[in-house]
């Protein structure tokens, strides 16, 4: 079967190029202009389970501010004209006006009001085919190769011929939902290197852990510093989970990028001194009641004071100046040794992917082989939790479109 575009994966990142690739001109809107190939017997499995099956699928606030949540100043430069061209207000638009109304909340993200990801999806995937693209599941891509006119790809249902093809078969994480890192594999095939893959927005799982008692607690806007041998290498603000194992939450996983097994990951609760202390540990009270001014939840409290070997009930009056030290240094940098990372079944994104100095940021062309283009998670970009990745995932795509590609 032979189509002008072949699209692999029917993600959010392959939906909106196949809708692009349709929407150039009204000649474009012909059956069969554009084919998905998708493994799954349902497309999007992985965007039905974002943000807990309610698809946290942008963030509000000024599209600049999106590119501060990419890992690194390399990486904003290359997402920039992309999430510029179609930007959190244009997902928003999109949405929108296909019947799916969407709900800031005030943390910034954006989820469809019904809470339900299918009606994201759904909204993508009918516009694909009410444009005449063809979405062909169950269909496995086994490889590629390129002629000096097309493509050949090679399937478990036959051979598919196009002129142009899109690799949007997404990374690793979660691979029950079918993402495997086959999109590297066809990359590699066509000649173009892969920066070696890596769990992304992953919980850390912490050595000689302490507060499994605690886990389901969680805090606001703390601060947390990562050190390596001792030196620190990274820092952020964000929320903290405690987990039966370890660390989670969004301000954890936004870091985890950064962590190896070895590091040390400190957690600051507040910005107490001992002698703030001291005016607290007064009176008649026990230690837990006296310390409570700190808004640190009990369960909490009491866990940190027995990790210190101090008794939360003795009368907060005979706290030894010691005892206030170490109170005050774990207040102010809690360490925790990570054992190591989350894997693949519990990250929510991959790390690396398609060398970004392989691809033109204003098209996704391969800058190897005319013709191909890469969108979403199989490129070497991975974004902070927020609905920043999905956001990619759609102006990667939407960048791909014959406009764009010069034809």
């Amino acid at each position: 079967m032979e189509y002008p575009s072949i699209i692999i994966g029917a993600g959010p990142a392959g939906l909106a190029a196949g809708i692009a690739l349709l929407s150039f001109s009204p000649a474009a809107r012909r059956l069969g202009s554009a084919c998905i190939l998708e493994r799954n017997v349902v497309p999007g499995r992985k965007l039905l389970l974002s943000g807990s099956g309610q698809c946290n699928l942008t963030h509000g606030g000024n599209i600049a501010d999106f590119l501060k949540h990419y890992g690194s100043p390399q990486k904003a430069l290359f997402v920039k004209p992309a999430l510029f061209a179609f930007t959190n207000t244009d997902a928003i638009r999109f949405f929108t006006e296909r019947g799916v109304p969407l709900a800031e909340r005030d943390d910034g993200k954006v989820f469809p009001k019904s809470l339900n990801s299918k009606d994201v999806l759904n909204a993508l995937r009918n516009e694909f085919q009410r444009s005449g693209g063809i979405l062909q599941t169950e269909t496995t891509v086994l490889s590629v190769q390129k002629t000096d006119e097309s493509f050949i790809v090679q399937t478990n249902r036959g051979q598919f011929v196009s002129q142009k093809l899109v690799i949007a078969a997404g990374g690793c994480s979660y691979p029950a939902t079918g993402s495997d890192g086959s999109g590297w594999t066809l990359a590699e095939q066509l000649g173009h290197t892969v920066v070696p893959p890596k769990p992304a927005l992953t919980p850390v799982y912490v050595q000689n852990y302490a507060f499994t008692g605690c886990a389901g607690i969680s805090f606001k806007q703390i601060n947390i510093i990562i050190e390596h041998g001792g030196k620190r290498i990274a820092a952020n603000c964000g929320d903290v989970l405690f987990t039966h194992h370890g660390l989670s939450g969004p301000g954890i996983l936004d870091i985890s990028r950064l962590i190896k097994a070895g590091d040390t990951v400190k957690l600051a609760f507040s910005g107490r001194t001992c002698s703030a202390l001291t005016t607290l540990l007064t009176g008649g009270k026990n230690l837990k009641n006296a310390l409570s001014p700190l808004g640190i939840p009990e369960q909490f409290l009491v866990q940190l004071l027995k990790y210190l070997h101090i008794d939360p009930d003795k009368s907060a009056s005979v706290v030894s100046r010691t005892e206030r030290k170490n109170i005050e240094s774990a207040l102010n940098g809690l360490p925790f040794v990570v054992e190591k990372l989350g894997n693949w079944n519990e990250a929510m994104a991959a790390a690396g992917g398609v060398a970004l100095n392989e691809v033109n940021r204003q098209t996704m062309e391969s800058r190897l082989v005319p013709g191909l283009f890469f969108c979403g998670e199989v490129l070497d970009i991975d974004g902070d939790t927020g609905g920043y990745n999905i956001q990619f995932a759609l102006s990667s795509g939407a960048a791909v479109s014959p406009r764009r590609c010069g034809s």
